[in-house]
């Protein structure tokens, strides 16, 4: 298999922009901005938006249980766009969340897959949400993404374990983010439909990371990764069978030949390298590029540059 075949390997000429990885992430940051604006702006002579008297857009949107049942089912999905207009660091955190964490989990992914991700925790969420309201005493609408956000960290966790805040590793923030949940439960402050929905998406970033699942792979129509990559021309990736030699090319092995050492004669990749290579980048999609020792790097870099060669022309 060739490295141009697998679904985690993306390299183009947007690599040198550096918004060119994080246009799913923009897009987001860009419509929940706009959409707060015009919650604000839909206010009317009653005043700012509160909780009890939401804005014209808040109670479109929202996910108001009593409404969803009577036939509006936009909101298990809608409510993710819409922030509390009474509380601007609301529309804050989850900005400042996806500029910081979410383009990581972008980058891994792709945009495509990364909005499809986004987009399908967010169903999730409002089906759970429902669920559990219509059997406990839930009235409060659900306002805000923290489904999805709970999936996007959870599952940069799982890629990024060594990953810290200052001096608390990831995994700190996502224990106490859970135990805030549970401590809420406890003190009956927390909304149990709300604390379902962080759940839900925990849950599912598990399953996704854990069985490498791909939301594009489940739609029709050659929305996956693997069939979307034929429609983008790809130099052609061949293996050139080397006649044997008294040193074969077992030196890739070393960090001295993956660095910069010649690589079967020096014409092509040979079958040792890919099968090494393929090991790199499974590694890497698994457990994300820190978890790569200074060999694999090398062997990385290496296999990149040949590559790179190979699609220059001439």
């Amino acid at each position: 298999m060739g490295i141009y075949d697998r679904d985690y390997y993306r390299e183009d000429s947007r690599w040198h922009n550096p918004l060119a990885r994080s246009q799913g992430t923009v897009f987001l940051i860009l419509l929940y901005c706009f959409v707060f604006i015009a919650q604000i702006a839909s206010n009317d002579a009653r005043g700012p938006a509160v909780q009890d008297r939401p804005d014209e857009i808040t109670a479109t949107l929202q996910l108001d249980v009593k409404e969803t049942l009577k036939g509006e089912v936009w909101r298990i999905v809608s409510y993710a766009v819409i922030h509390q207009p009474w509380n601007i660091f609301h529309l804050v955190f989850t900005a400042v969340f996806l500029a910081w964490i979410g383009h990581q989990v972008e980058d891994l992914y792709g945009s495509k897959e990364y909005l499809a991700y986004f987009l399908l925790t967010t169903l999730f969420g409002g089906i759970v949400y429902t669920a559990v309201s219509m059997f406990t005493d839930v009235n409060h609408p659900l306002i805000g993404p923290s489904g999805a956000v709970t999936s996007i960290l959870v599952l940069f966790a799982l890629h990024y374990p060594a990953w810290r805040f200052f001096y608390f590793p990831i995994w700190v923030i996502v224990v106490v983010y859970a135990f805030t949940d549970i401590a809420g439960l406890a003190g009956g402050t927390a909304n149990p439909a709300a604390v379902a929905v962080h759940l839900t998406g925990a849950a599912f970033a598990f399953l996704y990371h854990t069985y490498t699942l791909r939301v594009l792979n489940w739609l029709p129509g050659g929305w996956g990764s693997s069939r979307a990559a034929k429609r983008q021309p790809r130099p052609k990736l061949r293996v050139k069978q080397e006649k044997p030699q008294p040193e074969p090319a077992a030196a890739v092995t070393t960090a001295g030949s993956a660095a910069g050492g010649p690589i079967a004669g020096g014409s092509g990749v040979d079958e040792h390298l890919e099968a090494k290579l393929d090991e790199v980048l499974q590694k890497v999609a698994k457990f994300g590029k820190e978890s790569l020792t200074d060999t694999e790097r090398e062997i990385l870099l290496k296999a990149s540059e040949i590559y790179k060669k190979r699609r220059r022309p001439g």
